[in-house]
């Protein structure tokens, strides 16, 4: 894993139309104090509720208390948004300790700057062909040569979260065989931050989770999961309930794939240009490629159903979603939070309702973000159940 782990790439928030840039961020808090924090809780939360020690009083405080702070969030106190994250984090743990923020200070590997490791790659890549069948592979490569820096960013997450000396080895081979003339990410299991160039020469970035199981010639399926406005592509595979998706997409021999929502959504033939790629990498079962959206992200799953209604075997929306009324339209899983006061569940409700077929639950006790968990565990035992 080139993302240091149980820590979030993302500013964690997740509304329906709000966007990081739309706020002014400020001073002293940057995306990593946010990620931190969240991440403090969302730990707290799954651990507490894989115990099995959450009363629904207290369920229902914890998750109140996240959403005022989404809501200082979207209004521009970034500062008391932190301050109430761990608030809600004492409340689960008694504990008032703070969260440990990624270290974005100077960063070294082998007494050298990271940025010599970046660019001796970078100037290797330069002489291999990008216009061929290569493109995208050496682009993936080119770009994650680019987060090694020495200074990272403390708001872009992708340049703060990664451990550059595991970085630097995987791109030693990945470089080495792209130099002979091979795609280095066929067949490749683990998880990688990767870019592809989608449609309109876009550049989306994403999570890439392959199990072990994706490297037998046994054909695999695909979870594709859609973060919240706010959060970015390593949302759902670094919190949203400790990372849960992963481990239940590794149990069903799914191969996961979390793309950066505000930009993959803008067009379904980002998706068709994500499953070219992934049809050359992989052995992909094409009756079993599955959707989740949280929030917005549930409303861009909504919308990629009924664009592409034959591609998908099955489409979960947790705390958003809007109708899928296409014809041959994917089983459609609706979950709305009763708490929620960002996307109120009668939203939820109404959406499923207008979808022909679609399935609504409602889960007591829970608001927006913490939902997601739980939304998870529900969803994915759900998703596997239909095939195309």
């Amino acid at each position: 894993m080139t993302i240091l782990p149980r820590v979030a790439a993302f500013a964690v928030w997740c509304a329906p139309a709000l966007v990081w840039a739309q706020a002014p961020v400020a001073a002293k808090v940057t995306r990593a104090d946010l990620a931190a924090a969240y991440m403090r809780v969302d730990a707290a939360y799954a651990q507490r509720e894989q115990a099995k020690t959450l009363s629904d009083t207290l369920r229902a405080q914890v998750n109140r208390t996240v959403d005022r702070a989404a809501l200082s969030f979207f209004s521009g106190q970034f500062a008391a948004a932190v301050s109430t994250i761990d608030a809600a984090a004492v409340q689960l743990t008694g504990l008032a300790s703070a969260a440990p923020v990624p270290s974005v200070g100077p960063r070294s590997l082998n007494g050298a700057p990271v940025s010599a490791a970046r660019d001796e790659f970078l100037a290797r890549l330069a002489v291999v062909d990008s216009a061929g069948p290569l493109a995208q592979a050496l682009l993936s490569t080119r770009e994650r040569a680019k987060l090694l820096v020495d200074v990272p960013s403390p708001e872009r997450s992708a340049e703060f979260l990664n451990d550059p000396a595991k970085l630097s080895r995987d791109l030693a081979r990945e470089v080495s065989v792209l130099e002979r003339g091979r795609d280095p990410y066929i067949g490749l299991v683990g998880d990688f931050w990767r870019v592809y160039r989608g449609a309109n020469n876009a550049l989306v970035p994403m999570r890439i989770v392959a199990p072990p199981s994706a490297n037998v010639r046994k054909p695999v399926g695909v979870l594709l999961v859609l973060h919240g406005a706010g959060g970015d592509e390593n949302m759902f595979v670094d919190a949203y309930g400790g990372g849960i998706v992963t481990k239940l997409a590794a149990e069903q021999r799914l191969i996961l794939v979390s793309p950066k929502t505000d930009i993959f959504g803008m067009t379904p033939e980002h998706f068709d240009k994500l499953m070219v790629l992934l049809r050359n990498e992989f052995r992909i079962d094409s009756s079993r490629v599955y959707l989740i959206g949280h929030s917005m992200g549930g409303g861009a799953a909504a919308r990629l159903a009924q664009a592409r209604p034959a591609q998908f075997a099955a489409v979960a929306m947790l705390a958003g979603g809007s109708p899928i009324t296409v014809p041959n339209a994917p089983p459609s899983l609706f979950v709305g939070a009763e708490l929620d006061g960002i996307i109120p569940a009668a939203r939820v409700e109404a959406a499923a309702k207008a979808t022909p077929g679609a399935t609504y639950e409602l889960f007591r006790h829970e608001g927006h973000l913490l939902m997601v968990g739980n939304g998870v565990r529900r969803a994915v035992p759900w998703l596997v159940t239909h095939s195309r």
